[in-house]
């Protein structure tokens, strides 16, 4: 799209993520015409800076390995991660994902993307966790590829600024494409799938606790911008001050590790699923060792153990009770984890461990040592342990002295207060609609993903992923038939 005159389509999607490109080929592929407008100068996401995996009930994988699941496993055992936060969030929401999430994975399987799985993960009382092939950046090639092949118009660096509303019905946005302002209509309904507000700092302040509004999110392009839009046209927005986290991070490796270096060619991630599918665990886990020393959190086991936290004076803050919402209201953010090779050696053998994927495999401290050694600092007096991380040595020799560490001293990081995703969000009922405070339904407006969550809580892995294809896939569906929108829960 080069110019700034009216378009039009008949869906019209706002953000190209994960949720974004999935609403976008199922309306596509059931005849529909859309267009997609990313803010960004490409697709992706924070969909493609996840881990990957996405938690279904009733798959094929499972199937093959003989595990019997059904719907209201899964409803009960997402409830069972947090029982008092999650109950009476979204029940309805939370079966709709159960019950489509098996469908889903087989449509994205359909459309090329691999998986290996699944694995377990507690609460969940059987394997359902899928981890996509051969990383999460595979979603957006393959839903990529399928939207261009179905005649889908992308259409990057394109801010959506506002809602057309004619008769209180969504029937276009308004959007600036390359500094050009720019309508386009939508006869059959706007999807806001612009993700969650973690990188919006007004809005951190404006509903989260401080410690979590200091923490530096995962993805700084998650704006708000659905909230904001569907707020500007009477929208309800639930739970805005619930989120998980936040949590210590590692930042990611100069040097990209192997899952990140594989390319994303269709041929090349069929073959891996097919290997990583038919070979033993025990064979896995030197490579998903790469990946928990380069995207998994440390343990707060660490601190019970006796390492300490300081922040980039060398200062210790806090008891480490919650040490990552202490550390975000240090200057930056920043820190160092500063243990002993007492309690290296405790966390370089079982039952200990720095990092863990569930189900999957556990990376021990020579595991960062050897995978992440720009992470590892030793050092026999705290003066130059100070001196090799850029510390204050006297507060560093200080913040020591309230431990019970000894010579021979160790530091992890730097490490960073992080904010994964937040969990506020556009309320919408079954069919995707967005509501209105009073339950009422603004009509030609959809939200989908971590926008459209209903105030439904999603904590585990995989389920951000999973309602995000699901719903994006259940809301491009239903809007593509002629009778669109009134039977998305039924399909």
């Amino acid at each position: 799209m080069t110019n700034p005159s009216e378009r039009s389509a008949d869906v019209v999607v706002v953000g190209g993520g994960g949720s974004g490109l999935a609403t976008a080929v199922s309306a596509a592929e059931n005849g529909a015409l859309v267009i997609l407008l990313e803010r960004r100068s490409r697709i992706g996401g924070t969909t493609e800076l996840s881990i990957g995996s996405l938690t279904a009930a009733g798959t094929r994988f499972q199937r093959r390995k003989g595990i019997a699941d059904s719907v209201d496993d899964l409803v009960e055992d997402m409830w069972a991660f947090d029982a008092e936060l999650l109950t009476g969030d979204a029940p309805e929401l939370r079966r709709l994902y159960a019950a489509e999430s098996s469908r889903t994975l087989d449509w994205l399987v359909g459309h090329g993307v691999a998986f290996a799985g699944p694995f377990p993960e507690p609460p969940h009382r059987v394997p359902r966790m899928h981890n996509v092939i051969p990383h999460s950046r595979t979603y957006i090639a393959r839903l990529g590829e399928a939207a261009r092949r179905l005649g889908v118009t992308i259409v990057t660096d394109a801010e959506v600024t506002g809602l057309v509303v004619e008769d209180d019905t969504v029937v276009g946005v308004e959007a600036n494409v390359s500094g050009s302002p720019t309508q386009i209509r939508a006869r059959r309904g706007v999807v806001l799938a612009a993700g969650d507000f973690s990188g919006n700092a007004d809005m951190r302040k404006e509903h989260l606790d401080p410690s979590a509004a200091a923490a530096v999110p995962i993805n700084p392009g998650s704006l708000g911008a659905a909230h904001r839009l569907a707020s500007s046209v009477g929208a309800e927005l639930k739970n805005m001050d619930s989120l998980f986290g936040p949590q210590l991070r590692f930042p990611p490796s100069p040097k990209p590790g192997l899952l990140d270096r594989l390319p994303t060619w269709r041929w090349l991630c069929a073959l891996e699923g097919f290997i990583v599918n038919r070979v033993p665990p025990a064979m896995l886990r030197p490579v998903v060792k790469s990946l928990l020393v380069s995207h998994m959190s440390p343990t707060d086991a660490l601190f019970r153990h006796g390492a300490i936290l300081v922040n980039a004076e060398g200062e210790r803050f806090g008891e480490e009770a919650k040490p990552a919402a202490e550390l975000a209201l240090q200057p930056g953010g920043r820190g160092f984890l500063i243990l002993d090779e007492r309690i290296a050696a405790a966390f370089d053998v079982p039952p200990q461990h720095v990092s863990t994927a569930p189900g999957i495999a556990f990376a021990y401290f020579r595991d960062y040592r050897r995978g992440r050694p720009d992470l590892i600092t030793t050092a026999p007096t705290t003066a130059e342990l100070a001196a090799k991380i850029g510390v204050d040595p006297a507060r560093l020799a200080a913040s020591v002295a309230t431990s019970d560490l000894a010579p021979g001293f160790v530091a992890m990081g730097p490490v960073h207060s992080m904010l994964t995703v937040t969990e506020g969000s556009i309320a919408v009922d079954e069919d995707l609609r967005v509501l209105r405070p009073d339950g009422t339904a603004i009509g030609g407006l959809y939200a989908v993903g971590g926008a459209g969550q209903g105030g439904m809580m999603l904590k585990g892995h995989g389920h951000h992923i999973g309602w995000a294809m699901t719903s994006g896939r259940l809301a491009g569906a239903a809007l593509a038939r002629a009778d669109a929108p009134d039977t998305i829960a039924s399909t």
